[in-house]
């Protein structure tokens, strides 16, 4: 084998390990479903943990589930995460504590609205198919502008620590609220019922 030839190699194999290191981790089911969502990278990997059972059973409702399971996950962390620092920090501003306060209420029923969506998911049936749907895409888009009604808030504040920490909370709750509406939205469809028959 010439040293031309051995380079090829050496430089194919350096491609094909760089595109295996960026790619997410999730099955071809995972990552063809998550392609229809705004931050699929995202989406792939935090349906990780749930890849075995949906590549094996390939069910778009079964995938929706998970996903709206994340979101609850994290909704329910952040909305803990935003009272314990509501409680913690006495260095707040009154504007930092004032915004603070009205995150927490919309955490608060963001949690619930994800907590509904899933329910509504939890007994999906066919009669009563696309009235469910519906609710969950009003639940779950509701979730989402009560992550950005919480970033409104912080607006007038200083660019100070907590704002910075608020913001990247919210940014991550708004991905997954997204991704997990993007599926609602495509199970919903046509082809989405056809495949939960």
């Amino acid at each position: 084998m010439d040293s031309t030839t051995v380079f090829a190699l050496f430089i194919l194999a350096a491609i094909l390990t760089s595109t295996a290191a960026v790619k997410p981790q999730g099955g071809d089911f995972i990552t063809s479903s998550c392609k229809i969502t705004r931050y699929p990278d995202v989406c792939v990997s935090s349906l990780r943990s749930y890849a075995a059972s949906l590549e094996a059973k390939h069910s778009q409702s079964e995938l929706v589930k998970a996903a709206v399971i994340v979101s609850l996950a994290n909704a329910r962390n952040t909305s803990a995460w935003a009272v314990t620092l509501s409680k913690s920090s006495k260095s707040l501003s009154k504007i930092e504590r004032s915004a603070l306060k009205d995150c927490v209420e919309n955490f608060g029923d963001t949690k619930d609205q994800i907590s509904q969506s899933l329910a509504e998911l939890k007994h999906l049936k066919r009669g009563t198919f696309k009235f469910q749907m519906s609710n969950m895409q009003t639940w779950m888009s509701a979730a989402l502008t009560n992550e950005d009604s919480c970033l409104n808030g912080f607006q007038a504040a200083r660019n100070g620590r907590v704002k910075m920490l608020v913001q990247g909370r919210v940014q991550n709750a708004s991905k997954l609220i997204s991704n997990a509406l993007a599926l609602v939205n495509n199970l919903a469809s046509t082809a989405g019922y056809r495949k939960l028959l």
